[in-house]
């Protein structure tokens, strides 16, 4: 459909445009959910045909993968548009239908899906034609209110079961979001979820009679981080802005940190604080890296009894040893979310329980040095961390944390360890490429070219970029050159 003279049209061509676009829309998805089945088909029973070892749940996921990978959603959505797919083109063909007539659209297609869970399989097309009589002329939302009291009166006895298979999918969440902020849900059961919401609603309230400016959202918020976290004082205004405990020297910061808010934080690895590595990491390289990790505890009271609930937990914050020592206020990185504030980072590295120095090429990018350089596999897996950010498969946001260090050319079969051939994959996606699937290579060092079963090449970026090591010059030469009367800093060990 194409709008030509758009200008010109009165509201009764606009109402008509807009209702064929709709239409259209419908149609497109119903294709979609075609194609999709068409290609876990293709996986089933050609890829079968010639391996011979592809069981059907690895058929659907290396369906679902190279679909994401075309589409480029994450792996979880391709997932779960195409066992929405399985169902449309399977048991729900009248759905389907009206889909490519333009008749309902895809959201209420998935009320359709979910309120036929559990129905007797004799009895599932009547009462699909009853929903589908249903959603003429209302809204997702009330079209599932509707279907939903329609299901309960015809099949009261699958209440039960649907509870139950809800509670098993119970989860918590993490969404990044913008400004250094992120969204933790839980999806738990409702009068559990209630219960929690109105105890964070009563001690809100009762800050706010103490004389909290905060307002209710602000304070729920900083009471459940501070509970999460092990602070169980009070949650008056610091002088930074956040929520503190009483007694606790920089407890419950809140601030622009990425949703981080609680008694610690951090930027580095195990250990004392050791400044002296990050004045030496910019004494080589003329910039200062630093990763630091922040775990429990009350980032300099002593802790109580109460307050070892919570595990030790890392986090790491790439910062540069200008913008650590207030040089610069150049954005920092946090790990797995990216950029954050100067002070945010210099806050999370004060309350730190330790961290390491990282020795930066301030020309080329090139990571020279990580830490405690006489273990190199420890601090090249800091490195890979810090550069992969997630799991390198094309589209996938697993955290390198969850994730595996995988050679990209087996080791077995002569592939060295070293950044050129390093990577983070997780689980799924490491057994994808193990099993030879997926083929990957690293034409350049962090870059990775990932070959589909069906050989279209996809190509993924690392999270951090570099320039090659094999071309960045050297900076502790040219110090050498420049500075012959000063005493050489111990060599990095080559990636």
């Amino acid at each position: 459909m194409a709008l030509q003279n758009i200008e010109a049209f009165d509201e009764h061509t606009v109402g008509e445009a807009l209702s064929r676009m709709a239409h259209l829309m419908s149609w497109v998805q119903a294709l979609e959910a075609r194609l999709m089945v068409r290609m876990q088909e293709i996986f089933r029973e050609d890829f079968h045909a010639a391996s011979g070892r592809l069981e059907p749940g690895m058929a659907f996921s290396l369906a679902a993968s190279e679909c994401a990978a075309i589409l480029n959603i994450p792996q979880v959505t391709a997932q779960r548009m195409m066992f929405e797919a399985g169902k449309l083109c399977g048991t729900h063909t009248a759905t389907l239908a009206g889909l490519e007539e333009g008749r309902l659209s895809y959201q209420h297609a998935l009320v359709v899906l979910d309120q036929c869970q559990d129905v007797p399989e004799a009895k599932l097309p009547g009462f699909e034609a009853d929903l589908l009589a249903a959603a003429e002329g209302q809204t997702r939302a009330q079209f599932s209110c509707k279907a939903r009291r329609l299901r309960e009166r015809k099949f009261p006895d699958t209440v039960s079961k649907r509870h139950l298979t809800a509670f098993e999918q119970r989860k918590v969440t993490l969404d990044r979001e913008e400004d250094g902020m992120s969204c933790l849900s839980a999806h738990l059961r409702a009068a559990e979820a209630q219960q929690i919401y109105t105890a964070l609603s009563t001690a809100a309230h009762g800050e706010q009679s103490a004389g909290d400016s905060r307002t209710t959202d602000q304070l729920r918020a900083d009471i459940l981080a501070q509970l999460l976290m092990g602070g169980l004082g009070s949650t008056r205004v610091t002088d930074t802005g956040g929520a503190g405990s009483r007694g606790s020297d920089g407890a419950g910061h809140t601030g622009d940190g990425a949703g981080w808010t609680g008694r610690s934080g951090g930027a580095a690895s195990r250990g004392p604080a050791r400044a002296g590595e990050a004045g030496e990491a910019a004494g080589e390289s003329g910039t200062g890296g630093g990763a630091a990790t922040g775990a429990h505890g009350t980032g300099g009271g002593d802790a109580g009894p109460d307050e070892g609930i919570v595990p030790r937990a890392e986090i790491m914050v790439l910062i540069s040893a200008e913008t650590l020592f207030g040089a610069d206020d150049q954005p920092a990185e946090l790990h797995g979310y990216g950029p954050i504030s100067a002070e945010a980072a210099r806050r999370l590295a004060r309350n730190a329980v330790g961290w390491t120095g990282l020795a930066q090429d301030p020309q080329t990018g090139e990571i020279l040095g990580v830490g405690r350089r006489r273990k190199v596999p420890a601090g090249l897996r800091r490195w890979l961390r810090a550069r992969d950010g997630t799991c390198r498969f094309p589209g996938c946001r697993v955290s390198t944390a969850n994730a595996d260090i995988d050679h990209t050319i087996d080791w077995a079969k002569g592939g060295p360890t070293d950044h050129g051939n390093l990577e983070h994959l997780c689980r799924r996606h490491h057994r994808f490429k193990t099993l030879g699937f997926w083929k990957a290579c690293q034409p350049e060092p962090g870059v990775i070219e990932w070959t589909s079963p069906t050989g279209r090449v996809y190509r993924t970026e690392p999270f951090l970029e570099f320039d090659s090591p094999d071309t960045a010059p050297d900076p502790r030469q040219d110090h050498a050159r420049t500075n012959p009367e000063q005493t050489q800093p111990e060599q990095v060990p080559p990636f």
